[in-house]
């Protein structure tokens, strides 16, 4: 893909979901190849329900000029999975960002900010008033990205496999 070329964002449709539900599983394969490849997480299996038949929910999808799936991020609220974090979300209304996504031809072109800013929109516009979400380590620039989002380290889970660590903003 050429620096140039042109991309829209949108919210994903629903005879759109099985393209996107595609782009998100070669992603997750590829950056997480410790998960099955063969069987879908709830959210994804679950998708319609999950993301788009839901008020406080959502996933943006940067499509290229030929209707190739770029990038995604999806929104949806905070559902206290982690224990150890339940002290910090509880009073609040919080949005998880989730499978923040974006084509390894596709990178470093402002797609990821710009799926983000649209995710920040929607967010606000929602009345949600924290946003949560995780990263890997392992993952090259992916906790430098969130930061110079306006994300903060919560907490670093000591873990040599995951390498998790847990952040949040307040909106």
């Amino acid at each position: 893909m050429k620096s140039q070329e042109v991309y829209t964002i949108k919210k994903v449709q629903e005879d759109e979901s099985p393209q996107v539900i595609d782009f998100m599983m070669s992603i997750r394969s590829e950056i997480f190849p410790m998960l099955s490849k063969d069987q879908l997480p709830p959210d994804l299996l679950h998708f319609q329900s999950f993301y788009l038949q839901r008020k406080n929910a959502i996933v943006y999808a940067a499509y290229s000029q030929s209707r190739q799936v770029l990038g995604t991020i999806g929104v949806c609220p905070y559902d206290d999975r982690f224990s150890q974090l339940q002290t910090f979300y509880g009073d609040w209304s919080t949005a998880e960002i989730v499978k923040c996504y974006v084509d390894p031809q596709a990178r470093r072109l402002g797609i990821g900010t710009r799926l983000f800013q649209e995710a920040l929109q929607f967010c606000c516009d929602v009345g949600y008033q924290k946003l949560y979400l995780h990263t890997h380590l392992f993952l090259p620039g992916a906790l430098s990205f969130w930061k110079t989002k306006g994300f903060a380290e919560r907490w670093a889970e000591d873990d040599p496999v995951w390498q998790t660590v847990h952040l949040d903003m307040e909106l």
